[in-house]
């Protein structure tokens, strides 16, 4: 709508009616919309006010970019209160352009119209006996008033009933217009000065609060796969309550976190110096207190006026072919951020966008878009620790060879069409590998007997007791399938002095040399394992963190030497005492394991743990 006014050109324009939603970058816990207005301006000045922006407006970060021949001299944003409240007077002359309400006086009249033919119809009843009518005719009479009272009976009450639905409806309406919040909008005044008369199109590009999305999975497993076992749906769970409903739009999620405030890091000096000695006063001595000044002087409050509206004049005119800023950036920084597309592994961040367009409401529900939908290889291991546990848990590690870096989020697991668990899947780049935990697996039954113990002295002079343990463990493969990667952790006491000998008997795993326990013993493995890997090279590894075969299907090692960190997980090898049966158990069978060790020490030392 526009008018002339004093030789200026004035165009009145609704956010909602008058334009449409081209663009939203949703960022975790804000979103930047870029609205598109279409109108015509005259040669000369134009005054254009755009009504009815989101009260989640953030004004200084509003910006308008344009198309055409002319340019903008002058943008002021300002907050308006949305019209006061009818009074009950007011609301009484509206009845009319109020369906319900309308409806209500329909049904009334109606019901008033329906009740007074039941009225006419017994008073015709009456008149019966006055005519002379034969018992015949009685009858016939009697059977129509009858049927027409029955008629109008039932009319009554469905009318009776509609009326109260409608009431109901009323006074919900009622309600909800009362509860309604008191909440303001903005409004952008835009002087523009044309060349021409002709078709201009202005962009309003505005951040918005109340708007975030986060990243959530459903993580399907196939156990019997042979290829691509696991599929991964990405999605995205939008949610805004920015006052405006995204119609029609399209969407791209940002995963740049926006930040404010960053100041670089500092490194202050590390001062060395004597400590100071603290002089001790006798118990006597009056000690002077010192007293933090307190003015007493009347403090003084300052006030300011709430700002209805802020203007912000250009230096020089701009036209509409370049972007024009209202923002007052010295007080709130601009969004700053660097993104990449997805299929860019180079970046700091990504960019999904959506395909099509979609619709999102504000009303601070959940609504979930798919990103991407992908198989990938996983590979499926098992393990347990009976001595704490003996039920079997599932994981999976997973490689994500998808372009697609996952955000943090919620999972939830699925194995085999069953869903299982709820996991958190942390941040993952391409190509990255990570275990996913997939719940627990009752086809794998394990059996931690109870442990045997025996006692025995050896030697003349000095005695020495010997402590002997036998730990039996059994594993039943309930499946129809076998399992070929089954890790059990289990351990052996560890001694904290020199006189008491822990020997491992059953599985023999090499003991790990106490002169090469710790760093020195995993810097030299962690070379080792990597000049072996080298082609053609001999095996240099050391014994100890080799593992050995115990039987058919059945290998054992030290606990963290297949650790993917490295050397940094073999730091600890043998200093635990934790050690791995590793399992192949074929469909339907059972494997017994046995742990055999033995503790020596003195036998005038008294020994505690064992």
């Amino acid at each position: 709508m526009s008018q002339h006014d004093k030789g200026t050109n004035t165009i009145s324009l609704v956010a909602s009616e008058n334009s449409k939603i081209s663009n939203i970058n949703l960022y975790s816990g804000r979103a930047e919309i870029t609205r598109l207005f279409k109108f015509d301006i005259k040669a000369g000045q134009n005054k254009v006010t755009i009504l009815g922006l989101p009260w989640s407006l953030q004004d200084n970060s509003l910006r308008v970019e344009g198309r055409g021949n002319a340019s903008i001299h002058d943008v002021v944003v300002a907050k308006t209160l949305p019209p006061p409240r009818k009074s009950s007077n007011t609301i009484d002359n509206t009845q009319a352009r109020n369906p319900l309400k309308r409806r209500k006086k329909e049904l009334e009249s109606e019901l008033d119209s329906t009740r007074h033919a039941r009225t006419a119809l017994d008073k015709s009843l009456d008149t019966v006996g006055e005519g002379g009518f034969e018992a015949s005719q009685l009858e016939g009479t009697l059977d129509t008033y009858f049927r027409l009272g029955r008629k109008v009976a039932l009319r009554i009450l469905d009318i009776e009933k509609e009326l109260l639905e409608v009431e109901e409806l009323i006074k919900q309406e009622e309600k909800q217009r009362k509860a309604a919040p008191f909440i303001p909008s903005w409004q952008v005044s835009i002087d523009v000065h044309g060349k021409f008369d002709e078709n201009v199109r202005v962009y309003l590009k505005y951040a918005v609060r109340n708007a975030d999305w986060t990243a959530a999975y459903d993580i399907r497993v196939y156990t019997q796969a042979k290829e691509k076992a696991v599929a991964i749906v990405y999605k995205a769970v939008i949610t805004q309550d920015t006052g405006e409903s995204w119609d029609d739009a399209s969407l791209t999620l940002e995963t740049a976190q926006p930040s404010f405030g960053i100041q670089l890091p500092t490194l202050s000096p590390w001062r060395v110096m004597p400590r100071q000695t603290t002089i001790e006063y006798p118990s006597g001595h009056v000690r002077e207190r010192r007293r933090s000044p307190s003015p007493r002087g009347r403090a003084q409050s300052r006030s300011r006026s709430p700002r209805r509206h802020r203007r912000v004049s250009p230096s020089r005119d701009s036209t509409l072919s370049f972007p024009y800023s209202s923002g007052n950036y010295d007080r709130e920084p601009e969004l700053v951020h660097r993104t990449v597309s997805v299929s860019d592994k180079g970046g700091i961040s990504a960019v999904f966008r959506v395909p099509g367009v979609i619709n999102v409401p504000s009303d601070g529900g959940k609504h979930n878009v798919t990103i991407a939908h992908f198989d990938v290889n996983a590979e499926l291991m098992w393990f347990a620790i009976p001595a704490v546990d003996t039920r079997a848990h599932i994981k999976a590690r997973i490689r994500n060879e998808s372009d697609y870096p996952f955000i943090p989020g919620l999972a939830n697991i699925y194995v085999d069409g069953s869903f299982v668990a709820t996991t958190y899947i942390p941040s993952i780049s391409p190509q990255e590998v990570f275990e996913c935990p997939l719940g627990l697996d009752p086809s794998i039954r394990l059996t931690y007997h109870p442990r045997e113990k025996k006692s025995a002295q050896s030697g003349f002079y000095s005695k020495t007791s010997t402590q002997s343990f036998t730990q039996r463990i059994s594993v039943f493969n309930k499946r129809s399938a076998p399992v070929t990667n089954l890790k059990l952790i289990d351990r052996i006491p560890v001694s904290e002095d020199e006189r008491i000998e822990v020997k491992l008997i059953s599985p023999q795993l090499t003991p790990v040399p106490a002169a090469k326990a710790g760093g020195k013993a995993a810097a030299a493995a962690s070379q080792s394992t990597a000049t072996s890997k080298a082609p053609g090279s001999p095996s240099s590894i050391p014994a100890w963190l080799r593992p050995i075969r115990v039987s058919e299907g059945v290998m054992a090692q030290w606990d963290g030497i297949d650790d993917p960190t490295g050397g940094a997980g073999l730091s600890a090898v043998g200093k635990t005492g934790k050690f791995n049966w590793l399992l192949s158990v074929p469909a339907q069978t059972t494997i017994s394991l046995v742990l055999h060790f033995e503790v020596n020490y003195p036998e005038a030392l008294a020994v505690q743990g064992i």
